[in-house]
């Protein structure tokens, strides 16, 4: 049985960086594309199943509550911009609740999953086939190089067979569960296409099992790449209203909640088209990068030793799907370095998170965030901790100087990807780096301010704090 983790039930993020740093997960070098012909297997006797299916539906108390908990959060507004990472190549992963980034997967058997044996003319052909039926959404196809762990991804494992996941029968593809409002945005998916495979039904696999990363269910048109019907007939997503396939495609429905808007209540209808389209947007290009803004702390203040230090940012970009992550040195060495998977937010919806413990020191906090047009925006505040005695007039709440008000980044961090174990969008346990600090990440609303903080100091230190111009990265 496949269990959906609820982001909005989880424990508060904990990450004690004064404890030893547990060995860096890192990745198999794996396969390049280019090097896929050298994996080309003949066809089998029998042909796996050429359908897909889904692993768990989603009831509509879930459906509905995982929306209304998620959809407002930061990087999640609608239309957003995406990407599909079609994986030829294998990879190492992982058992837990789905991230693309940290290859881990509820579906997953643990270990190296194995080369698409296909070759590379018919995965090119495939990704063609399938950059068609993405065209006119927000959805950028990638295959050679896996995208940086900071960007929200969905990742399609191209090759395999069933058994080589958690599934108990057999099937053409397979997703955990239908997504609704793609609330997690970073979705493992699976395509089992051996050798015998031909490029259009490993693009229509792919976009189907994808489809259910995003939130569409099973229907009964046969045109469409979400319906159950075999052949090698080119299909699309469907611009029409058409029936759920519910018992004569194993399980029912799942995101009704999203259906409803665009084909009526009690419809029992999917149109596909119009859900990526709400979800995703056109392919008009990103052309504006982040915007970031370290509201609080004060640049250049001072705070006792042992007392809190929130961390509260100002996010935004004219298209959702965008992320951000974490870095902190103290006394010019990195001490903390994560993802923000959980997308943590304090009780006025910004970006959250708060540091416990910290040594004294000068600390660096610096807010990186990217989008999928791979702008790099960042903002960055020095504190001083164990310095004067801090200063209790103050409120907490300094926004910063007012003289520099352009955010960047830093050309000498371009990635974000220090490989620390990272939770998941669904709010596991990270783990972090070896000294300085720890930090705390309320998934729910989290008063900055709480009498139980301790006295906050805010002074200068320099007259303005350090901010870089955005960059663009190719």
């Amino acid at each position: 049985m496949i269990f959906v983790a609820l982001f909005f039930l989880a424990e508060p993020t904990v990450v004690d960086l004064s404890q030893p740093q547990p060995p860096e997960a890192r990745e198999r070098a794996g396969v390049r594309f280019t090097d896929l012909d050298a994996y080309v297997q003949p066809p089998p006797a029998v042909p796996s199943p050429r359908r897909g299916t889904i692993a768990e539906p989603m009831d509509d108390f879930t459906a509905r509550t995982r929306m209304e908990d998620g959809h407002d959060r930061p990087g999640s507004e609608y239309p957003r911009k995406h990407t599909l990472y079609m994986n030829f190549a294998g990879a190492d992963l992982s058992v837990g609740e789905d991230n693309s980034a940290e290859g881990r997967s509820s579906l997953a058997e643990i270990g190296a999953y194995p080369v698409f044996t296909g070759g590379e003319p018919k995965a090119l052909a495939s990704i063609q086939a399938l950059e068609a039926d993405l065209a006119p959404f927000g959805v950028r196809v990638v295959y050679l190089d896996r995208p940086d762990k900071l960007l929200p991804y969905t990742m399609a494992m191209i090759g395999g067979e069933w058994e080589d996941t958690q599934l108990d029968n057999p099937a053409g593809g397979v997703a955990a569960t239908a997504d609704c409002g793609a609330i997690n945005q970073r979705r493992v998916v699976y395509v089992f296409a051996d050798g015998g495979w031909s490029a259009l039904e490993i693009a229509a696999t792919a976009a189907q099992e994808a489809g259910h990363a995003w939130g569409l269910d099973h229907t009964y048109n046969c045109d469409s790449v979400m319906s159950y019907c075999f052949g090698a007939d080119d299909k699309v997503f469907a611009d029409t209203c058409d029936d759920l396939c519910e018992l004569d495609c194993q399980l029912p429905a799942s995101c009704r909640v999203t259906h409803e808007t665009f084909c009526g209540a009690d419809s029992d209808q999917q149109n596909e088209v119009e859900e990526l389209a709400w979800l995703f947007g056109g392919d008009a290009p990103d052309m504006e990068a982040p915007t970031v803004e370290i509201v609080s702390p004060e640049d250049g203040a001072v705070f006792e030793e042992g007392v809190p230090v929130d961390v509260v940012s100002m996010i935004s970009d004219d298209f959702g799907g965008y992320a951000w992550r974490y870095h902190v040195e103290r006394d010019g060495e990195v001490t903390y370095d994560q993802v923000n998977y959980n997308r943590d937010v304090d009780d006025e919806g910004r970006p959250f998170l708060q540091f416990v413990n910290l040594d004294p020191g000068e600390y660096v906090f610096t807010v990186v965030a990217t989008d999928h047009a791979d702008h790099v925006t960042e903002d960055s505040v020095t504190i001083v901790v164990g310095g004067a005695a801090a200063d209790t007039s103050g409120t907490g709440t300094g926004g910063g100087s007012d003289d520099e008000e352009s955010t960047g980044a830093d050309e000498d961090d371009d990635d974000g990807d220090d490989e620390t174990t990272s939770a998941g969008d669904d709010g596991e346990q990270n783990e972090g780096g070896d000294e300085g600090c720890s930090c705390r990440a309320a998934p729910g609303p989290v008063p900055l301010w709480a009498a139980g903080f301790g006295l906050w100091g805010a002074f200068r230190l320099r007259p303005s704090r350090r901010r870089r111009a955005p960059r663009s990265r190719a």
